[in-house]
């Protein structure tokens, strides 16, 4: 890939010349890795790039800057597997973070400490398997310390640090909307629509690829990248990590692992004799709850009711509705 593209894209998306220069060093540094060999970034492999990171501790060069410009190279070079490798590495850290501190917000700084005190962080650009003894021994502290209400509270949180901004457009929608089934119906329409799109163009999609069967499959279930309402509940499933791999894989173990999309979790799926428990998911009804709060304008509660890392083949919630948005409409 050549370094000056590199260089040109930061200078166009608005960063100084300084970290321009820094990440095509960054590029250049890596593709002539090996003496009088240049590997470039469209044909590495995930093996490689692994072993490349390993490396850059011992030098005292990884840090938040270079994964991510070794990540937009990646992508930009169409190395789409290697792309998606880092979106599993990159956001740990901020997981980590803002677990943290919602954590503190609920329980307060006694009870977290007891909980956050010298737990195995790992170290920027590890593999993702080197994030579940983190995962697992907060997990085992919570149960030892807190009540099922604390914990769920606890982990019920917006790990990713979404900003309700974030969520302006589809406010737009649902105000816009007659009834709150119609703008389910319409989200899970737009969604298809855009994975269509990915589809057709061959971009990654979040951390995915996308493929016709994919889109096929979203659009039978309208729980998926929408949300079913019975009752006073709002039915949502989770879209597999790697759909077009769930899609083929037949083994169940296998399947869940390909279903989970928890950088601090889903490599445990893979491993003989270790668990996470379900709970943890309650993480990801933290996520479902950002979106929900911002349309209704207010928090609202969100059940776990399926969970891959309990045995379960999906990951699905329930989402309360408050009462005012029953009715036919708003």
């Amino acid at each position: 890939m050549d370094v000056l593209f590199i260089k040109d894209y930061y200078a166009k998306s608005g960063y100084t010349p300084e970290e321009g220069e820094r990440a095509a060093a960054l590029l250049k540094a890596f593709q002539e890795r090996i003496p009088e060999q240049t590997s470039p970034m469209e044909s590495c492999s995930v093996t490689e790039m692994k072993a490349y990171l390993s490396m850059l501790p011992h030098k005292g060069l990884c840090d938040g800057f270079i994964l991510l410009a070794l990540a937009r190279a990646a992508y930009l070079s169409g190395n789409r597997e290697v792309y998606i490798y880092f979106t599993q590495i990159i956001e740990r850290e901020s997981i980590i973070s803002n677990l943290k501190r919602h954590i503190i917000d609920v329980l307060g700084e006694e009870k977290a400490a007891i909980l956050l005190r010298d737990l195995p962080v790992p170290s920027p650009g590890a593999p993702p398997d080197e994030a579940l003894p983190w995962t697992q021994r907060l997990l085992e502290r919570m149960e030892d310390n807190l009540s099922e209400e604390e914990c769920r509270a606890a982990l019920t949180a917006n790990a990713h640090g979404i900003p309700p901004e974030a969520f302006t457009r589809e406010q737009d929608f649902f105000q816009k909307a007659p009834d709150l089934t119609t703008y389910l119906e319409e989200s899970h329409n737009r969604a298809v629509s855009t994975l269509q799109e990915h589809a057709d163009s061959g971009k990654v999609w979040f951390e995915q690829i996308i493929s016709r069967p994919v889109v096929d499959f979203v659009a039978s279930n309208r729980e998926i990248l929408g949300g079913v309402l019975e009752g006073d509940r709002i039915y949502w499933t989770k879209i597999p990590y790697d759909t077009v791999a769930w899609l083929d894989e037949k083994d169940r173990s296998k399947k869940r692992y390909y279903a989970c999309h928890c950088p601090m979790a889903r490599e445990v799926l893979l491993q003989d004799g270790e668990s996470i428990p379900g709970k943890w998911c309650n993480c990801t009804a933290g996520f479902v709850q950002q979106r929900f709060n911002a349309l209704f304008g207010e928090r609202v509660q969100v059940d776990l009711l399926e969970s891959v890392l309990a045995g379960d083949d999906r990951c699905r919630f329930a989402i309360h509705v408050p009462e005012r948005f029953l009715r036919r409409s708003f």
